[in-house]
């Protein structure tokens, strides 16, 4: 859309009639028969956006009535719709009623269409020297944005804000100061002091977004997203909020917002898990399941319920876990719960051959998991098969076969390997 083509339709709004809700202001007594009944029609093609044929009822009312709404009306919609009829419709309207002022706005608009600035910024700035509204001041600021003076279009907006500090105002001056004036701290200034007092309202807090985002500034958007997350409780932006603070490392926050807001419980679960937090992760996994009935939170809690204590594994607590993996395992055909279970059995050596049988199954879904060979090479090795044991793991990449637990099971399997020689 063309800056001009812009500046109609912003003017068209600020006159105040056509798009917005028409106020009839003279008598309502009819003066012909059918009047009603095209003021319904005029009202309703309005309402559906049909400006043209719209028009086209109110120049038969205000030909059948002379009623000076009309015409005003029909005015209004010649110049947004920029009929040929326009200027002729705004110069009857000023030369029969020279007290309304809509038509002399009308008429500014008309004169800057004719890009006769010199003469629209007389008739306004008259208009203002008389009635100085938020109104006159915003027609104002627009012709001057239209004349690309805006250092005077921001001071017209600020005057104009002051008296009314509206969204839409605030909006024009950020558009001035960031995009024209390149003052973007000033333009941050005036949002974040209306996201702060009045909150985000339709724009102020998408804008602020707009702007750290293209500044990269994570704390400023995660502010932000927490203040639209407080004012509408919607899903995708406190996913953004999770996601950002994962981004910045802000693993404590993430926890303490989805705490508190509830909106992703398994993406909680999942934090507390990679935390090592397993009390908590139990916890949620408890409630979740006891809510639900999905087994799947059941094998969870097996999994943080071995996590928690498996540096002091009771017979009580073994047994407990045992038999959750039991339910899990016989309901799932789970890769995660097979083998987090077949490791359980063959590493306390409580059932290394059904442990071993557990693996498999995992390896059916998952053959190249390494983790789950390294489980079955442990199982061959508890039952003293140690060669096969080794076959399995002497092909692991180094990545593997660093890690702490893999790497003593290597060692323990070479160990039986030397002492089975002759």
């Amino acid at each position: 859309m063309s800056r001009y083509y812009s500046f109609i339709v912003v003017f068209f709004l600020l006159v105040g009639c056509s798009t917005k809700e028409v106020v009839f202001t003279e008598t309502t007594k009819k003066v012909f028969e059918e009047e009603d009944n095209l003021i319904l029609q005029a009202l309703d093609y309005q309402q559906r956006g049909d400006y043209a044929n719209a028009k086209r009822v109110y120049h038969v009312l205000y030909d059948q009535s002379q009623k000076k709404d009309y015409l005003t009306e029909e005015a209004g919609l010649a110049f947004v719709l920029q009929t040929q009829d326009a200027a002729a419709l705004i110069d009857e309207g000023l030369r029969k009623y020279p007290e309304e002022k809509n038509f002399t706005r009308l008429h500014v608009g008309q004169l800057v269409k004719e890009k006769r600035y010199e003469e629209a910024e007389k008739e306004i700035l008259s208009l203002i020297g008389t009635d100085k509204t938020v109104q006159h001041l915003s027609i104002a600021a627009n012709l001057y944005l239209q004349m690309k003076n805006y250092d005077v279009a921001l001071k017209y907006f600020e005057s104009a804000y002051k008296l009314e500090p509206s969204e839409e105002l605030l909006m024009n001056m950020v558009e001035v100061l960031y995009r024209f004036l390149d003052r973007k701290d000033d333009a941050m200034a005036y949002l974040e002091t209306f996201a702060s007092m009045e909150g985000c309202g339709q724009h102020v807090c998408y804008k602020l977004v707009e702007i750290y985002g293209r500044d990269r500034n994570v704390n400023g958007l995660i502010a932000t997203y927490k203040k639209l997350y407080k004012e509408n409780q919607n899903e995708e932006i406190a996913k953004k909020i999770v996601e950002l603070m994962l981004y910045s490392k802000d693993i404590k926050g993430a926890i303490a917002f989805l705490e508190k807001s509830r909106f992703n419980e398994d993406l909680l679960l999942q934090i507390y898990a990679t935390q090592k937090k397993f009390k908590n992760a139990y916890e949620l996994a408890e409630e979740l399941y006891d809510d639900t009935k999905n087994i799947d939170y059941l094998g969870k809690m097996a999994i943080y319920e071995y996590e928690l204590n498996k540096n002091a594994l009771s017979p009580e607590v073994l047994q407990s876990i045992m038999h959750k993996f039991e339910e899990v395992t016989a309901i799932l055909n789970d890769s995660v719960y097979l083998n987090y279970y077949g490791y359980l059995l063959i590493d306390h050596t409580i059932d290394v051959k059904k442990g071993i049988a557990l693996v498999e199954r995992a390896l059916k879904l998952e053959p190249d998991s390494p983790y789950y060979l390294d489980s079955l090479a442990w199982g061959y090795y508890k039952l003293g098969e140690c060669q096969k044991a080794y076959d399995i793991m002497k092909d692991f990449d180094e990545n593997i076969s660093t890690e702490p637990e893999v790497l003593s099971h290597i060692n323990a399997i070479k160990q039986c390997l030397k002492e089975k020689q002759p």
